[in-house]
């Protein structure tokens, strides 16, 4: 006789998968995988960066509690331990907290929304329909009747894949970014997008829309006018795409246009809503920081305001012209408040200052005749008096002495002393941080760092994609870039991305509480040195059996994750390959050192470019491929031939040699690292050569070309 517990009510199954069907589940992306918030992003999040003195997360986060959300994975990369650390001590971690379920999943290797997807996907996280969302998105847009139509449409086409939500643009409307100018091709009639191509940025290029559509479809409208903040409905099916396709790493530029375009091959249909009348923006860049400030203190995206009070500490008042005042803040009589203002608890303003249009920070000390405007100071800052602040970021515990001058556009990262008298010129980002070597070991001492050098301006060397160019123009705050609880019971866990990590393991009865962190220590040596031979034989067979590059790619790709591997393990390995390769052919095939490199390479191409991102990328590869050099016989011929090659195809570019050939690793005696890179020498100067006779002919025909229109 069976026992009343194996027994099941009729309809038992069918009744608890439509629950589960029910559930909405949210993936928020902590990280933006971009860089336009450095130097600030150097040491924070972007996402734990304050808004009005809220961390931009928490607006997002009180997006999906109203949206009815329950399940809620928040996938970190980038100081994923800080992004852990915050949640797990906010008020979604309270056992009062609107979410069932709220997730960390810490993946430090990833790069790129891509790698989050194949992340989701791998650990079969997604059991429903889900919501996508960056950590710094804002709206107060009710998803109700977006949800229901969605549903509606899966249900009668399980092959509708995706529902992407899209904001009518206005001119007036600030947050409105410029560096992403998509352009969707939709159908009327079912709100299906057939087709997705961007426009780069400064009017290069157009869209190219394939004329067979225009059979297809009665009537297509083209829509380059909508607001698109990456708020997406979508499938399960969404990450197992991604899993499928290796080099889909951004969810308009290559899903989309990837899915719409190979429709044949998928079958799977995406879809719009487009919303009027609701706020919905990102702060996806400076430009933008600044806009959604100043729309959050204007009430436009009511009821999310200031004096909603998001935080424990938080106490405004109703604000009268857009001043909102901390009930904790304590202001001179003298003080002079224009509208557009929050200023946090803690916070003091001495006699005679003037604030407009600005945020002050909590705990923050204003000294007397100070005036800021169209500026952002974050916690604990302390302002001499006299000082004169023009629409510029200061950061927390930031130190200005008396009477100091910042100009338009100043970014002044955390902890930064700035001293009595100084002018901070405009465009300048300064910061305390100090990055440490790959090879650093031991203790950190970056606190004795900043004892020592108190300060120092920020540049980046690396490049970044077009959206992210640092550029000469100012605009708004004329910032240089384009756009510019108790864990026992919270319903909070942990995954990291070492180990196929289950809600099993976590909720286990060992001595850790069901919602305790467990850290993952990286790799030892050992462990790194197996997954390197693993690796390189892996890409060594591809290559000795001509696998076509896709397959190559999923494999490596497959070990990246599986053993969370960075991409400097990844380049490294794949070098080894490489130059195991061309000795192969050199000796089976009886070529010359430069044929077998210009071979390979040739070959290789693509697999190479998918793992190099940025300028960074490219003179760690350089540096890489010089290591490898010194272990061979013809170590200094093979980095020569290596070095002409990745560079004519595009691998690498001129910046990026010359970064390496500056970078002390390269130039030490140690290791030989000097002696190999002799022969290259040459290949670096005619570089160099050529490129100031290429900018003196430029300057010949500017002349030339003044004396014709004379």
């Amino acid at each position: 006789m069976s026992s009343r517990k194996d027994r099941k009510p009729p309809g038992g199954k069918k009744q608890a998968e439509e629950q589960r069907e029910n559930i909405l589940q949210a993936v928020v992306l902590a990280d933006s995988f971009q860089k336009r918030f450095r130097p600030f992003t150097l040491e924070t999040p972007r996402c734990l960066l304050p808004l009005a003195n809220t961390p931009l997360i928490e607006y997002t986060l009180e997006f999906l509690a109203l949206s009815g959300v329950q399940d809620v994975f928040i996938f970190a990369s980038s100081h994923a331990e800080k992004v852990e650390e915050y949640i797990r001590s906010s008020r979604w971690a309270k056992k009062s907290s609107p979410f069932k379920n709220c997730r960390i999943i810490l993946s430090p290797a990833s790069v790129s929304v891509g790698d989050a997807m194949r992340e989701l996907d791998s650990k079969r996280l997604i059991t429903t329909d889900f919501l996508m969302v960056h950590g710094d998105f804002i709206s107060n847009l009710p998803l109700g009747d977006i949800l229901d139509i969605h549903r509606k449409r899966r249900t009668a086409d399980k092959n509708a894949i995706m529902t992407m939500i899209l904001r009518e643009g206005s001119s007036g409307l600030r947050a409105k970014a410029k560096s992403e100018e998509g352009v969707f091709l939709i159908d009327p009639a079912t709100n299906r997008c057939v087709h997705y191509d961007e426009i780069a940025p400064y009017g290069r290029g157009g869209a190219l829309v394939p004329r067979e559509l225009f059979k297809d479809h009665s009537e297509l409208q083209m829509r380059n006018d909508l607001i698109d903040c990456y708020l997406d409905i979508c499938s399960p099916d969404v990450p197992a795409l991604f899993t499928e396709n290796f080099d889909y790493q951004h969810i308009r530029r290559h899903f989309l246009h990837g899915i719409l375009t190979d429709y044949d091959l998928y079958g799977k249909t995406i879809h719009s809503h487009i919303v009027k009348g609701y706020y919905l923006a990102r702060v996806r860049n400076l430009k933008a920081y600044d806009g959604v400030s100043k729309d959050l203190m204007e009430q436009l995206a009511y009821p999310v305001v200031p004096d909603t009070n998001f935080l424990g500490d938080q106490n405004y008042d109703s604000a009268v012209g857009g001043r909102y005042i901390d009930e904790g803040a304590f202001l001179e009589q003298s003080v002079t408040i224009k509208p557009l203002a929050v200023i946090g608890t803690g916070a003091s303003v001495g006699e005679g200052s003037v604030v407009g249009t600005s945020t002050i920070g909590r705990n923050c000390e204003i000294g007397s005749g100070v005036v800021i405007d169209g500026s952002y100071i974050w916690d604990n800052a302390i302002i001499g008096d006299g000082c004169r602040i023009y629409s510029s970021v200061i950061a927390n515990g930031v130190k200005l002495g008396k009477d100091c001058i910042v100009e338009k556009g100043a970014l002044i990262s955390y902890n930064v002393n700035i001293p009595d008298g100084t002018t901070v010129r405009a465009g300048s980002r300064i910061t305390a941080y100090t990055r440490k070597s790959d090879t650093d070991s031991g203790s950190d001492d970056r606190e004795d760092e900043r004892d020592l050098l108190s300060r120092h301006e920020y540049e980046d060397s690396e490049s970044e994609e077009e959206d992210e160019v640092i550029r000469s123009k100012i605009e708004s705050l004329g910032f240089q870039g384009e756009d510019l609880v108790n864990d026992s019971e919270s319903s909070i866990s942990t995954i990291s991305d070492d180990g196929e990590d289950s809600d099993d393991d976590l909720a286990s009865g060992g001595k850790e509480p069901s919602g305790s962190v467990t850290t993952t220590t990286s790799e030892d040596n050992a462990e790194a040195d197996a997954w390197h031979n693993e690796a390189t034989v892996s890409l060594l067979t591809a290559m000795e059996g001509d696998h076509p590059v896709e397959v190559a790619s999923l494999e490596l790709n497959g070990l990246r994750m599986t053993a969370n591997a960075s991409w400097h393990q990844v380049r490294k390995a794949a070098v080894s390959a490489l130059h195991s390769r061309i000795e192969d052919v050199v000796a089976t095939q009886s070529k010359s050192l430069s044929q077998a490199t210009n071979e390979v390479f040739t070959r290789w191409e693509p697999l190479v470019k998918r793992m190099i991102f940025d300028q960074a990328d490219q003179s760690d590869f350089l540096l890489l491929v010089q290591k490898d050099c010194v272990e061979k016989k013809n170590g200094s011929s093979l980095l020569l031939t290596v070095a002409q090659r990745v560079f004519e195809l595009d691998i690498v570019e001129e910046e990026a040699i010359n970064t390496w050939w500056a970078n002390e690793k390269s130039s030490t005696e140690a290791g030989g690292m000097s002696k190999v890179r002799q022969a290259t020498e040459a290949f670096v100067k005619w570089l160099a050569e050529a490129e100031e006779e290429s900018s003196e002919e430029e300057g010949d025909e500017e002349e030339g070309g003044d004396d014709d229109d004379e």
